[in-house]
């Protein structure tokens, strides 16, 4: 005897059928879902990273000392934080420790890589500057410099001179070797080539401290 049309069709729609049905369906949703999660996470990390990058070159940077012109604040191969935002609103002032860039005249007479140098601001653009007796006079006062170790004071002589405005005069705190604002290579430092002021030292982490 013949099937009919209406009980073939309820024998493909057995439970049995229906239940495998809906796990393929299940399957297909599945494999969807995990394609766009591992995308959702890729993205994720993405963005992350573009955080973190933005981070550090915009608003904190984490930079190694090289050198030791500016011992004993500073001590050769520490990491120290950077904060380029520190004078987005506001000038550098007197005793801030500031990452700058020398003049491109610097770098070319001198033989050397076009890099940062770390130094302290000792005075600011309108402000007149000289040395006595190795002491530092600012408008005729002498500064107090109890970050000096004694045997750092001294160095390079330096004439009365009047800074100009948008610029300051840095130094180094170990003032034998460093090479500064004191120098006619270098000279006082445009504040736009000022890129942000140091604010602690991070590593090694027994002597992370403020600045």
């Amino acid at each position: 005897m013949a099937e009919k049309p209406d009980e073939k069709k309820r024998v493909t729609m057995t439970p049995i059928g229906k239940l495998q049905r809906e796990a393929e369906k299940r399957n297909e949703s599945l494999e969807g879902g995990m394609l766009w999660r591992a995308l959702d996470f890729l993205l994720y990390l993405v963005l992350i990273v573009l955080i973190m990058f933005s981070i550090r070159t915009v608003l904190i940077d984490p930079v190694r000392v090289d050198g030791k012109s500016m011992l004993d604040t500073l001590v050769d191969g520490e990491i120290m934080l950077v904060d380029r935002t520190a004078y987005t609103f506001k000038t550098p002032a007197r005793g801030d420790i500031v990452l700058c860039y020398y003049p491109d005249e610097y770098y070319e007479t001198q033989g050397l890589q076009y890099a940062t140098r770390v130094k302290r601001v000792i005075a600011v653009g309108g402000d007149t500057i000289e040395t006595i007796d190795g002491e530092v006079y600012v408008n005729g006062e002498k500064i107090d410099e109890s970050y000096l170790s004694p045997d750092r004071i001294g160095g390079q002589y330096v004439r009365a001179q009047k800074i100009p405005e948008g610029c300051v005069y840095v130094m180094g705190d170990n003032r034998s070797v460093s090479r500064d604002s004191r120098y006619e290579t270098v000279g006082p430092i445009p504040l736009f080539r000022v890129v942000g002021k140091v604010r602690l030292v991070l590593f090694p982490f027994e002597n992370a401290h403020l600045i």
